[in-house]
């Protein structure tokens, strides 16, 4: 299958044979070097020196004409690091992006006010960030790690093999959800398996990119993307798949048609929604049809993705959260000594203690998440997390 026409990348396809091979090395490489007493001394001191000798590597690279220097965000600019850059420079933070060969790398310089010089990738880091638990991005080991320490996550385990996985679901309670155990935007994700037949043909579609599906239990609600910096909670973001509300009058088709006249759904961030073949599945497993009348207050939804690129949108839901859910999620920051985390949980209602909601938890965990989504939201007001990403470097630099 094509990573072109890959209808289970979503919008944003991937090369599936380079994507696996690189999951299987990561998961063979990974784990030797994971930081015990000896490595985590000698990866910091590598780690600081790396971190005053890089600045300096990269304005050489420049001054010789082996790379150039990127100093205003362009089309060939992540939206994470425009949101990062655009911070920086109302800081007055000198900043610009390092492009060797004149590719672009998610390579970053910057000086700090203290005058600290910082080479980063994608996100900058602190340097308590060399603690970070190697498996953070792993989900199948992240969520063994979680469970076992209390948090809230969806019952099930990862196989290599069509028996693993039959095996696994037959100890769940359906529906369940298979995904590759890494990777990110609901690559390869098939919900809603309630039967073996699907089951395999899930977990066909999940080891396309990654050696290990990952089968659990489909949680119920939402899905949020909260992210924590610095050890303290940032923002929430309700992450939507492409849905409408039913008024009781309208259609299907034609509450479609009239959401996709919403201005913001023309781009560059937004799609409007597509009623396609996987929407007509999504609807026909809410016994749905595009010429059905769904009653007032009902979401339809079309696909369980919630990619921009397929309809999806986002809504800030930063305030309102439950201080027991607040606490929470600082605690999963501290558990994963991470500096910066996002964190995909799903749950009925945010509002309310987490451990009141039946089937809610912690899809995974991020360590360079996508926190531009706080800065974009389609509705609600927009939360500064890039602020937040500075100035804990500040503090860590000053």
């Amino acid at each position: 299958m094509s990573a072109v026409t890959c209808i289970h990348c979503g919008g944003d396809a991937i090369p599936h044979r380079v994507t696996y091979i690189t999951v299987a090395l990561d998961d063979t490489l990974r784990p030797l070097f994971s930081p015990g007493p000896l490595m985590s001394v000698l990866a910091k001191a590598f780690q600081t020196v790396e971190s005053r000798v890089t600045p300096w590597i990269l304005r050489f690279l420049v001054r010789i004409g082996l790379a150039r220097k990127q100093e205003r965000p362009d089309n060939e600019t992540l939206l994470l690091a425009k949101v990062l850059w655009e911070e920086a420079d109302a800081r007055g933070i000198d900043i610009w992006e390092f492009r060797l060969f004149n590719l672009p790398r998610n390579l970053f310089y910057a000086r700090l006010k203290s005058g600290r010089q910082l080479a980063f990738e994608g996100i900058p880091q602190p340097p308590s960030g060399i603690d970070r638990v190697w498996w953070m991005d792993n989900k199948t080991e992240l969520k063994k790690k979680l469970r076992k320490a209390g948090f809230p996550t969806a019952d099930g385990a990862g196989a290599f093999t069509e028996r693993g996985a039959k095996r696994i679901y037959k100890k769940l309670v359906p529906p369940v959800i298979i995904k590759p155990h890494s990777g990110s935007a609901s690559r390869h994700t098939v919900l809603h398996i309630d039967n073996k037949e699907e089951l395999i043909r899930a977990f066909h579609i999940a080891k396309e990119v990654a050696p290990l599906a990952l089968i659990e239990e489909e949680l119920k609600g939402p899905v949020y993307r909260i992210t924590v910096v610095d050890g303290v909670y940032s923002a929430a973001l309700r992450r939507d798949p492409p849905s409408v509300v039913g008024d009781g009058l309208s259609t299907i088709r034609e509450l479609v048609e009239e959401e996709n006249k919403h201005p913001d759904r023309s781009g560059p961030y937004f799609s409007q929604i597509k009623l396609n073949e996987d929407a007509l599945k999504e609807l026909a497993w809410q016994e749905y049809t595009p010429e059905s009348v769904p009653e007032k207050g009902v979401r339809v939804m079309f696909h369980q993705k919630v990619n921009w690129s397929l309809g999806g949108t986002t809504v800030d839901a930063t305030e309102g959260v439950h201080p027991e859910n607040v606490q929470m999620f600082e605690e999963v920051a501290k558990f994963l000594k991470a500096p910066i985390v996002g964190i995909d949980f799903i749950i009925g209602d945010l509002s309310r203690p987490w451990h009141e909601q039946d089937r809610c938890g912690i899809l995974e965990c991020n360590s360079m998440p996508f926190f531009d989504n706080h800065h974009l939201p389609f509705k609600g007001e927009p939360r500064n997390v890039a602020g937040d990403i500075w100035d804990m470097m500040d503090r860590a630099y000053h």
